[in-house]
């Protein structure tokens, strides 16, 4: 009983947003490098950082507080000529990420994949404006959004898994199968 307790509490533990971000390490050589665009997270030293003008911080700001978000993240990672976006969104509750995550009134939830990654309790597929597919997924109190333009599927479908192990590294569960999460920082 004390171990499922455990691991529970464990499942539920908050983790700043930069120890789930991935490593070039991680990633593989054919990666390029990433950066923050933009963070606002009471659990990370610094709390806010903003790299790519202040637009993303104000939307960030506005974000924070408003269904209970406690955390909002983006990192660009490049890959070739292709950037992806990484957004990551911590809540207080599982219950404030809400049904309808991944659909706006520009997406188009009818898009699919022959094959999901294995990340998240639920991982959904969409594209935007014909030209944006992303990968979704929440896990506990966290939502995660990879975005690329022009990126290979391939590479979206690594990165979630990547984040994914991440998560659930730093929040002291073991990774999926075949994943190579970071060492917590």
């Amino acid at each position: 009983a004390f171990a499922a307790t455990a691991t529970a509490a464990a499942a539920q533990q908050q983790v700043g947003v930069p120890k789930i971000v991935p490593t070039n390490e991680q990633l593989g050589a054919d990666w390029g490098s990433n950066r923050v665009v933009v963070l606002v997270d009471p659990l990370s030293s610094p709390s806010v950082v903003t790299n790519e003008g202040a637009g993303w911080l104000k939307a960030a700001q506005n974000a924070m507080g408003k269904g209970g978000c406690e955390a909002y993240g983006v990192v660009r990672c490049f890959y070739g000529p292709s950037s992806i976006l990484v957004w990551i969104n911590r809540f207080k509750s599982k219950e404030d990420i809400g049904r309808d995550w991944g659909t706006d009134r520009e997406a188009k939830t009818t898009a699919t994949l022959d094959k999901l990654p294995d990340v998240g309790e639920e991982v959904r597929f969409y594209r935007r404006g014909g030209m944006h597919n992303n990968i979704a997924f929440r896990r506990g109190t966290y939502l995660i959004d990879v975005e690329g333009m022009g990126a290979p599927i391939e590479k979206l479908r690594q990165m979630a898994e990547v984040v994914d192990g991440n998560l659930l590294k730093a929040q002291g569960q073991p990774a999926p199968k075949g994943q190579r999460p970071a060492a917590t920082k």
